[in-house]
């Protein structure tokens, strides 16, 4: 290993071992923070729920007791009336009874309220009269148990069309009055704001299940199938002290994960930071001393740079220096070399030149040639279709000569393209304007982006892109029934350009010639008149607006796809592109 090598990564070594080691201490004080914060969060959650419970059962007492009192107005008159009825009460009252437990109940936002007399006979029961009349020991029960506070049962409730089987918390109270006594017991059904009241989406959420099948009485907003975590449970017990249902919390931890996982990316970038800054300490170290080897890299990567003017200072007297005197050598020779290789290269280049248009003119000169000879013969011989033949030989003749104005012209635009004029220019109307000139005669399909910011780009030039392009898919789906060429504007995923895509369903562009169709005079149309300047035109163009042009294959369906990149903004040089 060199010595700037060794110099590197002793450095970084000094510098990742600590940094790992922080960083795996600061992961398990994260976590170990936030599992503190989970538990509390379980704890304030099952604060909450109690709270809750408490909450609801402390209503239901304080209606038991503003009831369950000889100085309420109808409970007095109910014991009254057990007193003169010597325990027993008449239709008229017990239809007063009934009236007023209905209208009770409702105002109060009951669903239980049952009231028996000394012997449990139940003298009113609003939410099943058909209990009337039946023997009842929970109220009294209840309204004597020890401490008075709320149970929970499962209560029948029947409606005018419906009867369920509900969980109420309950409670009872006693009156007495000249020796009669009565129990008012009221219950009020736990529904889904008791589970409401604690849930916070993606982090706590709360169910009601029955403690003896397990049937969900207030099913979770959420599956709980990713809790890792088993959930709180709350009994909710009845008159004997058994649970009758079970009140579940759950608390989720699915952020610790990601918590760890911002903990480790963080680390990652710092540890990577820590290399570069190390790497480079080292480097500066290594280059104080060894600057004499330092320079010859420097004269070796302009070398490679193609700098052959580059030489390096070198004062010393010993090996270093020798060689650095030898490597000054070796570039004068390189550059006295290279320039006999550049001035070679450009004979070679208008050699290559020559010989394209002479082939390309070459071509449509033998037909000129064997038309003019067929003209002389026929003329000499006087023969009677010299007409015919004129006519024919003459349009063989404007026909090449066209040809040849039209390659002569592509190689002069070529060689004097003009610089842009940029202009404010709204790119669907340059498409819209090119492909008027398709109409009825070629297949063309038109996806214009909505809402495009204006170009400052040269309006003649891209019509002279979007016409070369579309020629050449043009040229693509020739002789295909199902050809069709699909013309799409819209604007980049990065938001820095506009993208305008051309793209056939003909055979595509090979993949190993991909990085050539935009050299100058690089053609796959040998024989049918291609001079191979028209995509490098296309690029030229391109590039003289800041943009990028990239060839590809229609995803899906084969096919050749050209996507033009312009950015908004003259001279704004754009990121990578994701086409």
């Amino acid at each position: 290993m060199r010595l700037r090598g060794r110099f590197a990564l002793w450095f970084a070594l000094a510098a990742l071992v600590p940094i790992a080691v922080a960083a795996l201490v600061t992961r398990e004080v994260v976590a170990r923070s936030f599992r503190n914060d989970y538990l509390r969060s379980r704890s304030a959650a099952e604060a909450a729920m109690r709270h809750e419970l408490t909450r609801r059962e402390a209503q239901v007492v304080t209606a038991a007791q503003a009831l369950a009192s000889k100085n309420h107005p109808f409970i007095g008159t109910l014991l009254s009336d057990l007193i003169n009825g010597n325990g027993q009460l008449d239709a008229k009252a017990t239809l007063r009874l009934r009236d007023w437990s209905s209208q009770e109940m409702s105002g109060l936002g009951l669903h239980v309220l049952t009231v028996t007399g000394a012997d449990d006979r139940i003298l009113s029961a609003a939410h099943d009269r058909g209990l009337v009349g039946e023997r009842a020991r929970e109220p009294r029960q209840l309204a004597r148990r020890d401490g008075g506070g709320a149970v929970y049962r499962f209560e029948k409730v029947v409606g005018p069309r419906t009867m369920a089987s509900i969980l109420v918390v309950e409670a009872a109270r006693s009156a007495r009055d000249g020796g009669h006594e009565v129990h008012v017991l009221v219950g009020r059904q736990l529904d889904a704001d008791l589970a409401e009241s604690v849930r916070r989406p993606g982090q706590i959420d709360a169910r009601l299940v029955a403690a003896s099948d397990g049937r969900e009485l207030i099913p979770p907003s959420t599956s709980w199938a990713g809790l890792g975590t088993p959930p709180l449970r709350i009994a909710l017990t009845g008159p004997d002290g058994e649970a009758v249902a079970w009140l579940e919390v759950a608390v989720w931890d699915r952020n610790l994960a990601a918590l760890l996982d911002e903990v480790t990316l963080v680390a990652a970038v710092m540890a990577a930071a820590a290399l570069f800054l190390t790497i480079l300490l080292g480097a500066l170290v290594a280059r104080r001393i060894t600057r004499g080897l330092d320079l010859l890299v420097t004269g070796a990567q302009a070398a490679a740079k193609g700098d052959l003017d580059h030489r390096v200072p070198m004062t010393s007297k010993d090996e270093i220096g020798q060689v650095g005197r030898a490597f000054n050598l070796m570039m004068e020779d390189l550059r006295s070399a290279g320039e006999r290789l550049v001035i070679a290269e450009r004979i070679a280049a208008w050699q290559e030149i020559a010989r394209r248009l002479a082939h390309e003119i070459k071509n449509p000169l033998t037909p000129i040639q064997m038309a003019m000879d067929t003209l002389r013969k026929v003329w000499r011989k006087q023969h009677p279709s010299f007409g015919e033949i004129l006519e024919e030989s003459t349009a063989t003749v404007l026909e090449e000569v066209e040809r040849l104005k039209r390659i002569v012209s592509e190689f002069s635009d070529f060689a004097r393209l003009p610089k842009p004029a940029p202009m404010p220019t709204d790119i669907n109307e340059v498409v819209a304007g090119a492909l008027a000139l398709y109409e009825g005669a070629t297949p063309v399909e038109r996806r214009l982006g909505e809402g495009l910011p204006t170009l400052e780009v040269d309006k003649g030039q891209m019509t002279q892109v979007l016409l070369n392009l579309v020629e050449n898919a043009r040229d693509a789906i020739a002789g295909r029934e199902d050809g069709k060429i699909v013309v799409t504007t819209r604007k980049g995923e990065n938001g820095d350009r506009v993208e305008l895509t051309v793209e056939d369903n003909g055979p595509g562009v090979p993949s190993d010639i991909r990085d050539r169709v935009f050299t100058p005079y690089f053609t796959t149309k040998q024989g049918k008149g291609g001079t191979g300047l028209g995509l490098a035109i296309v690029h030229r163009i391109v590039s003289d607006h800041g943009g990028r042009i990239m060839v590809g294959e229609v995803p899906g369906g084969g096919g050749a796809r050209l996507v033009v990149e312009l950015p908004l903004k003259p001279g704004q040089l754009l990121l990578a592109s994701r086409v």
